[in-house]
């Protein structure tokens, strides 16, 4: 009897942590997908501000992207080798974000533009059944790799992304060119300029040149 009632005793505390860890995960991704601020006070829960007062991604222009590690959908290893060598497009969404839906047809073009010019598609989906969701099976035909993530989304943490959806173009070194949160970080001019330390990044339709 002494050791039923030490086993329930270990039961009862460790469905307890386990509660309390799913909470605070769940508190974490809403916190993540809750939608930006409005247009008068564009500041996001880490209380940053991107330029011209716009929600801040968290991914900067001129940043380079970071190591990371992660299994796609379809059981492929994913990783910055992965893309480096060639324009990417990464994509950061969740299932609890109505935004992320509405942002797919842009997504589409702007990923179909990447891939008919050589780089590579990334999208990330959070969520608890992100790998059977439909979302994901909507992104199949859109990227060339999709993640599915657990409320923690540790990918999405690696490159540093605040809101969903969010959206990072890199260049073939892997450097940043642009970035933003919603559909307005696809909507960038054709020709996006960064001028950095004196070297000035040209991009159109995913290519880079240093000039």
């Amino acid at each position: 009897m002494e050791h039923l009632a030490a086993g329930l005793v270990l039961v009862t505390a460790i469905t307890a942590l386990n509660a309390v860890l799913t909470l605070a995960l769940v508190r974490r991704w809403r916190s993540l997908t809750s939608s930006p601020p409005d247009a008068h006070d564009h500041h996001d829960h880490h209380g940053h501000e991107g330029h011209d007062g716009a929600p801040d991604l968290g991914i900067a222009p001129g940043s380079r992207m970071p190591v990371f590690s992660a299994v796609a959908a379809d059981g492929s290893a994913v990783t910055r080798e992965t893309l480096i060598g060639r324009p990417a497009l990464v994509a950061f969404l969740s299932l609890d974000c109505s935004g992320c839906d509405d942002s797919l047809p842009a997504f589409a073009e702007r990923a179909r533009r990447v891939r008919e010019a050589g780089g590579r598609v990334l999208a990330t989906v959070v969520g608890v059944d992100a790998a059977g969701s439909e979302l994901a099976a909507r992104l199949r035909d859109l990227a060339d790799h999709v993640v599915p993530e657990f409320l923690d989304a540790p990918v999405g943490a690696r490159f540093g992304a605040r809101y969903y959806p969010g959206f990072a173009h890199y260049d073939a070194d892997g450097i940043a060119v642009t970035a933003g949160v919603g559909l307005a970080a696809l909507d960038a001019p054709d020709d996006v300029r960064d001028v950095r330390d004196g070297v000035r990044m040209d991009t159109r339709d995913g290519e880079t040149a240093a000039r």
